[in-house]
Formats: C-alpha cells, sequence, structure tokens
C-alpha cells in the first residue's frame, strides 16, 4: 500500500519556481558583474587601449541558459583584441593604458564580483 503526501506536487511547483527565480537573480548578478568588470578597465589602470575607439566599443555580454546551466560570455569582439591585450611592448596613445586589461581587471575585482552575484540573489 503506497501513500501519497497531501500537498506534496504543489511543494514541489512552488519550490520549482523559487528554484527558477533565484537562477534568474544569478543570471542578472552575472551581467551586473560583467558590466562591473568593464567599468573597472575603463577606470583602473591598466586602461583599455584607445586609438579609434573600435576596442572599447566592442564590448559584449552575452547571456547564455542551456538546460540548468546558465551564464555570461564577455570580452571584446574585435577581431585584434587578443593582440593588444597580450601585447606587452605597445606604447599606448591613452594615458594609463597597457597589456592585460581584461586580466587584471577580473583579478582586481574578484571580491567585487562575488558580492554583485551574492547580492543579487538575496
Amino acid at each position: 500500500m503506497s501513500k501519497q503526501i497531501l500537498g506534496y506536487e504543489k511543494v514541489m511547483m512552488n519550490l520549482n519556481k523559487q528554484i527558477k527565480q533565484i537562477q534568474g537573480r544569478s543570471l542578472n548578478g552575472l551581467i551586473q558583474a560583467a558590466s562591473y568588470v568593464r567599468y573597472s578597465m575603463d577606470t583602473h589602470a591598466p586602461l583599455i587601449p584607445v586609438d579609434t575607439g573600435n576596442l572599447r566599443q566592442s564590448w559584449r555580454i552575452v547571456p547564455f541558459e542551456k538546460g540548468d546551466k546558465f551564464g555570461v560570455l564577455m570580452g571584446f569582439s574585435a577581431n585584434y583584441a587578443l593582440f593588444v591585450h597580450e601585447n606587452d611592448n605597445a606604447h599606448f596613445q591613452r594615458p594609463g593604458a597597457g597589456a592585460r586589461f581584461f586580466e587584471i581587471a577580473l583579478d582586481r575585482e574578484k571580491e567585487k564580483i562575488f558580492q554583485i552575484i551574492q547580492n543579487s540573489i538575496k
């Protein structure tokens, strides 16, 4: 004889709804964190190098969801972005600009990134 828990389906439906809301807020937090990384690269040395402004304007944040996985892809779409990022010997026109601006911003802002994501799910 099998017993059915009263209200089980309703509890599970509500639980799944709450999980989806947390995921949505987490994705929003990832987008906010990616935006903050971009802000940091433009305000703290090494800054994003600027010649024509194309590299700076090519920043992209692309959210994705696939099944129960989600995240954001972020970076520069200019075809020369990697070359500029890795060019330790370049003499950039913009004062304060330098190589590895993306990598350094991610490392410098890691605590703030986690804080933004954490605050988004509260």
